[in-house]
């Protein structure tokens, strides 16, 4: 298995390292600039076994491998996933064998090769029911479905959508990070926290005044 590992994990590394992307590599201009829906609309789509050259066959099943094969794997496939701009992206913590699972059974998937805006790797096949998928209790889709159960359309002042987005952030943060959650307060979404103008908390990364800045007054 050791032997068989090696070569795979070198098979991902040459793919990340030689990407064919499906159009012209030339510099990109600022009125080459594409909106996210006409990108979504126009992007070529590759079969990702086909672009990548490794077929979803080649990945042995979690339950064949220790925890640093599928550790090692993970983040080899991560890696060459970002490289090919189909980034595999979950919102709340998964166990790494159902990370590396979920991306095994997925692997034989169409992708929109997008070069402006991200592109993310689909972690089920389309009309999967939720919970059904690879990710079972940790699923996305039901993940979502939960978070805005109880969304109603309606018209709401600029605080009360300020006031809305921060309770959906927490009940975000909560399902993800758990009792850790308060690491990554949205502080910028909270009124409680802005300054005395009235400004979102900046994080302190507001624009600092550049002593450099009045060399002319020398």
């Amino acid at each position: 298995m050791k032997k068989y590992l090696d070569q795979l994990l070198a098979d991902i590394d040459h793919a990340t390292e030689n990407i064919s992307w499906p159009f012209a590599e030339t510099e990109l201009q600022l009125h080459d600039w594409l909106s996210p829906e006409d990108e979504d609309r126009t992007a070529p789509v590759r079969n990702l076994e086909e672009w990548t050259g490794i077929e979803k066959i080649q990945f042995p099943p979690e339950q064949m491998l220790d925890d640093e094969h599928v550790r090692q794997l993970l983040r080899a496939l991560n890696k060459m996933l970002d490289a090919y701009n189909c980034c595999f992206v979950l919102q709340i913590e998964v166990p790494e064998r159902l990370q590396y699972e979920t991306i095994r059974q997925n692997f034989d998937q169409e992708v929109k090769v997008k070069r402006w805006h991200m592109g993310f790797f689909e972690t089920c096949h389309p009309n999967t029911k939720h919970g059904e998928c690879a990710l079972k209790e940790f699923c996305q889709c039901a993940f979502f479905a939960d978070l805005f159960s109880d969304f109603v359309e309606e018209s709401l002042t600029p605080e009360e959508e300020r006031a809305r987005e921060l309770e959906w952030e927490i009940t975000h943060l909560k399902k993800k990070y758990g009792d850790e959650w308060m690491k990554y307060y949205p502080y910028h979404l909270d009124a409680d926290y802005d300054d005395e103008n009235g400004n979102p908390h900046d994080y302190e990364f507001g624009d600092e005044e550049d002593d450099s800045d009045d060399w002319w007054r020398r």
